[in-house]
């Protein structure tokens, strides 16, 4: 075996020069060798910090004995193959991956760092399915590879992952030609939203023989519990609280639900259109919602900042969705978090345009006792605060 850490070739200056050019934010430099991407990213202005991985200690070792950092930027060392040994939840903007990509040749004595496998994809496979879970939403991936990988193959693994990519890169060495792609996932037209864990999809559908818009809520990680979440939306859908729950597709981890036509909370609250009795209303109806779960033990989470968390409909009424965190507690604080909400700065602005009058002191008091009792006439002690 001549080496056990990669040197810089052709392919290493080529996605180098790829990385100066993309490479933002939260970088990874996955099998990093001796540092070139990672290093190239670090001197990059639109980079915040990096991480060099390695299958290899030595390779580490390497990297961090003759990393120089003069902008003193974040860096952080990780010896794993591929993302396994990476932390649940890490998020990247930019991925880098030189990988072996060479098909097996017993004459190879430096396989470790030069083969992907029997046929030089499989590697590669492999990562692009894990990358998924550790791309932050709008991410990219650069990677680079060889006409000698089976391209064809590379194109179909990332049609079925849902991803687009983009040849950025090309030269011609020897027998072979490289490759540099820039990855990202898909974006569907149907998307209404993205976030770390899932996406959520509009669709129309027949349900019971009707013709509804439904919310499709989709897994991009193995970190999200879409049954869970069907669990609660069922139970809470019982006291008329969420999206009519529609289905649960076990084997893909999606829920489908309702779609919910109407504006997030704040921007609906803000409309020059929305009177203060019309405020004041709304707000009593969510705290009746509220007051309900704390009464079944379930907490939410969310609402000190519930933008995303609650939609007025097309009836002016307020409808929570995304129980995604929701868990069982004895002590739940559905109720004192939206305290928390109502006593707000984004909340003072709105409630002096709109002249309602705020007993800030009365809410607080109201927050600490509700600590220790979750009767439903809180509401009335809360609501009886605005003016």
């Amino acid at each position: 075996m001549k080496s056990t850490i990669y040197e810089p070739q052709e392919d290493s200056y080529l996605l180098a020069a790829q990385v100066k050019k993309y490479a933002c934010c939260r970088v990874l430099d996955m099998g990093c060798g001796n540092g070139i991407q990672g290093i190239t990213a670090l001197a990059q202005k639109k980079v915040s910090q990096v991480t060099f991985l390695d299958t290899n200690s030595a390779a580490i070792t390497s990297v961090k004995s003759h990393l120089k950092n003069p902008l003193h930027k974040p860096v952080s060392y990780i010896t794993s193959d591929l993302f396994s040994t990476l932390e649940k939840g890490m998020q990247f903007d930019t991925i880098i991956f030189n990988p072996p990509y060479l098909p097996d040749d017993e004459l190879d004595d430096e396989k470790d760092i030069t083969t992907g496998g029997k046929e030089g994809h499989e590697l590669i496979v492999r990562f692009l399915h894990d990358a998924k879970s550790y791309l932050a939403p709008q991410g990219i991936i650069l990677l680079v590879f060889s006409s000698l990988s089976k391209k064809s193959v590379i194109d179909t693994t990332l049609r079925k992952l849902n991803y687009e990519k983009l040849q950025i890169a090309k030269i011609h060495v020897f027998m072979e030609d490289l490759y540099v792609y820039l990855i990202k996932e898909k974006v569907d037209s149907t998307c209404i939203f993205r976030g770390h864990r899932g996406i959520v999809e509009k669709k129309i559908i027949i349900h019971q023989n009707k013709r509804i818009a439904v919310a499709v809520k989709k897994s991009l990680t193995t970190y999200y519990d879409g049954a869970k979440e069907a669990t609660f939306l069922k139970l809470l859908n019982e006291h008329h609280i969420g999206p009519a729950f529609v289905d649960y597709d076990k084997k893909l981890n999606t829920l489908t639900m309702h779609f919910i036509e109407g504006e997030r909370i704040l921007d609906y609250l803000k409309k020059s259109s929305t009177k203060k009795t019309e405020i004041l209303r709304i707000i009593k109806e969510i705290l009746e919602q509220l007051s309900t779960m704390d009464i079944l033990h379930i907490n939410k989470l969310e609402l000190t900042n519930p933008y995303k968390h609650i939609i007025i409909d097309a009836n002016a009424h307020p409808v929570l969705i995304d129980f995604e965190r929701c868990h069982k507690t004895i002590r739940p604080k559905n109720i004192t978090q939206f305290i928390q909400f109502l006593t707000s700065t984004k909340l003072k602005y709105l409630f002096n345009e709109k002249k309602i009058v705020v007993d800030i002191a009365g809410l607080r008091t109201i927050a600490k006792s509700h600590k220790h009792t979750h009767a439903a006439a809180i509401v009335g002690d809360i609501c009886s605060c605005l003016k």
